[in-house]
């Protein structure tokens, strides 16, 4: 993502909300999967169903707790899914294989990326500009993505 310190996006806090009981929950249970579609959306409450569309052939996530408070995920390969998030030209892209881990605490959770299976962050300037994004935090009052970079992180509050 390009260098903005923060957005306000309140539109997203529903989608965080219950993106974050739907993991929790499921970590219960330790085996468990959700629509890669139904993930991404907390960064898209504004895509269009045809954007969200493109997502969703991608299958399912799956999930594997291996801890009290964390555990793995995996995207079986597929092709590369870009699709605009419908506001100020941000866009996200699905790698051919995404996969990490995954850590829950009391109000959210964080995913970390194994190297070279990140999800990129793009803003579209003239050409679409993407950046690797190696973890995301989603509480229920932000999302902080974090860059390899750091003057490429971005967080988006809801209030």
């Amino acid at each position: 993502m390009l260098p903005f310190a923060r957005l306000k996006w309140p539109e997203m806090r529903p989608f965080a909300v219950e993106l974050i009981e739907r993991i929790h929950a499921g970590h219960v249970e330790r085996n468990f999967s959700m629509p890669v579609v139904d993930f991404v959306r907390v960064f898209a409450p504004d895509a269009s169903e045809a954007e969200l569309a493109k997502v969703a052939q991608r299958g399912a996530l799956e999930f594997t707790a291996d801890a009290s408070d964390g555990g793995v995920f995996q995207l079986p390969e597929g092709e590369r899914a870009t699709f605009d998030l419908g506001r100020e030209g941000f866009a996200l892209r699905l790698p051919v294989r995404m996969s990490g881990r995954y850590e829950i605490y009391t109000d959210g959770f964080r995913v970390l990326f194994n190297e070279g299976e990140e999800l990129e962050g793009c803003k579209r300037l003239v050409l679409l500009v993407c950046n690797r994004i190696v973890t995301v935090d989603v509480t229920t009052e932000r999302i902080y993505a974090h860059a390899p970079v750091k003057l490429f992180d971005l967080c988006v509050e809801f209030d």
